[in-house]
């Protein structure tokens, strides 16, 4: 035996989720030397924004966070495809693993692609 009660909806409840809020962030500006340190800097820090941290909580600004590691990228991409398409072609995937990381919510992705980032950025640096 079971029952079943009457379906209602509301009609005031938004349907949509909202997206991602992503703040503005002007291209930075250096040396393909000075920027791509900066770029590992940001993927090392980027994992510290996914999931709950040893106080249960998430911090926020991942968004911005990630926005940071877009731009820098962004900044820094065209330079380094010039000089070298291998370490270019290895970045940009690293950074496509960090987006990723966020959207999937999996620290231990962003974690990875900042780990092999500083490796095809130290070899890129000191050849």
């Amino acid at each position: 035996m079971s029952a079943c009660g009457a379906t209602t909806y509301d009609s005031t409840i938004a349907t949509s989720i909202a997206p991602l809020e992503v703040s503005a962030t002007t291209l930075p500006s250096g040396t393909v030397e000075e920027l791509l340190p900066r770029l590992v800097d940001e993927m090392v820090a980027l994992s510290s924004f996914i999931g709950p941290n040893q106080s249960g909580r998430t911090k926020a600004g991942k968004a911005d966070q990630l926005a940071l590691i877009n731009a820098l990228w962004n900044a820094v991409e065209t330079d380094l495809i010039l000089i070298d398409t291998v370490a270019a072609e290895s970045l940009g995937r690293l950074v496509d693993l960090s987006n990723t990381a966020l959207t999937t919510n999996r620290p231990a992705d962003a974690d990875k692609a900042a780990r092999f980032a500083g490796q095809v950025v130290d070899n890129f640096l000191n050849p």
